[in-house]
């Protein structure tokens, strides 16, 4: 079994390794736990993300480096497994899960299995029988969806929950996640302009649909700002979503001019969500907005949603321009803990069923590229390298069989 592991000291410094199977699956499988081979995953920015932010947000204790592994890459001090989204098989289980059930996950960038030990839950959607020959409609299928549902899930908690239109039913969460201070008044985007940086990014993308799927007059925004390096891409996705929110999409040269489009719709709030705008942008629209005549008294909140910026390097600014980081697994975890895991997941099928039925029309310009394995050319390896040097687009979403 072949492992993918990453330095902890520079992403960029990565290796596989093998690990002996019969010793890795030695252990007696015991009581509501499953042994799952990972099947499918995809990779992006949101995993240098992990990879970077791992010490201080603990992504490396998902899945230390096993002891088994040779040296050096089982110091748990120095190498890491990123952790991935996709499909895992069941090959083992002593839960009323059967072998051959396919589940939706968090698993690692290997080959090698993982033993989990489950809850009682039952949130739909997130396993299912399958047979052991996966049809090729059904591989583009779980492709699709592995590639979409974590940056799908950062745009809908955002806007439904950071951003709530109906605080009664669904409480405003502060963007961290934890127990900060995050009114009504936070949350309250309907006199709001909502400017979104790097907006062609699958996560901007999926922000973007959330916030076009609102009501205009009873939750706003009055208006969201697209600012791209290819404005093109979003520029039909309103009317094909036939929204009546006000939407406009700009290249990064541009922004300056952007000023006076959002001060001609007389906002009370302008609401910046950067997905990792290039570099100077945000401090441009920051600028022309404090010297615009109309919007000088505005309120201007900055969220940062994960990128593959360093997240500690991030912290200076932070400080200086008033950035909210936007924790998304800590933003569900803390809507769960006031709800129920099923009735959070529940909610967001709704909304996901209703993106799948719109996604390939909205974004026809993503291509999935289909990796196999961990090693060579084809696998993780080679996908990590692209990632660390920047040579993954934003229409391409990278997927491996394992």
């Amino acid at each position: 079994m072949k492992v993918h592991v990453v330095s902890k000291v520079d992403n960029n410094l990565h290796a596989v390794t093998r690990i002996d199977q019969s010793s890795h699956e030695q252990n007696i499988l015991l009581g509501s736990s499953v042994r799952v081979q990972p099947l499918l995953i995809t990779l992006s920015s949101n995993n240098l993300s992990y990879a970077r932010g791992g010490n201080l947000l603990h992504w490396w204790d998902t899945y230390p480096v096993p002891a088994e592994l040779p040296q050096p890459y089982n110091d748990q001090k120095s190498w890491g497994i990123v952790p991935a989204w996709g499909y895992g098989v069941v090959v083992e289980s002593t839960t009323n899960i059967t072998p051959g059930t396919i589940l939706w996950g968090f698993w690692p960038t290997a080959s090698m299995t993982v033993t989990l030990k489950l809850e009682p839950c039952e949130p739909r959607g997130f396993w299912s029988e399958l047979s052991s020959l996966i049809d090729k409609d059904t591989l583009k299928r779980l492709s699709w969806i592995s590639v979409f549902r974590p940056t799908w899930q950062t745009g809908y908690l955002l806007s439904r929950h950071t951003f709530t239109s109906n605080p009664t039913v669904r409480p405003p969460t502060h963007p961290l996640g934890i127990n900060l201070p995050w009114t009504e008044t936070d949350a309250d985007i309907s006199a709001a302009v909502v400017v979104s940086l790097a907006a062609s990014s699958k996560t901007a993308r999926s922000f973007a649909y959330h916030l076009l799927r609102r009501n205009a007059v009873k939750e706003g925004p009055v208006g969201l700002l697209q600012v791209s390096r290819r404005p093109e891409l979003l520029e039909s996705v309103p009317g094909k979503l036939g929204t009546d929110i006000p939407a406009k999409s700009m290249g990064y040269d541009q922004v300056g001019d952007s000023v006076e489009w959002i001060g001609e719709l007389r906002p009370k709030k302008v609401v910046v969500v950067d997905f990792g705008g290039r570099g100077g942008a945000l401090a441009q629209l920051i600028e022309g907005i404090r010297g615009h005549s109309v919007l000088t008294e505005v309120k201007t909140s900055i969220i940062q949603v994960y990128s593959a910026d360093e997240i500690t390097a991030n912290r200076d600014s932070m400080k200086t321009m008033g950035k909210v980081q936007f924790n998304t697994s800590a933003v569900r975890d803390a809507i769960i803990t006031h709800t129920t895991a099923k009735n959070f997941y529940d909610q967001a099928q709704i909304l996901w069923d209703d993106w799948i039925s719109v996604s390939h029309d909205i974004m026809p310009d993503v291509q999935l590229m289909v990796g196999h394995g961990v090693v060579g050319h084809e696998g993780i390896e080679t996908g990590w390298s692209k990632l660390c040097q920047g040579m993954v687009g934003a229409g391409e979403g990278l997927v491996y069989i394992m």
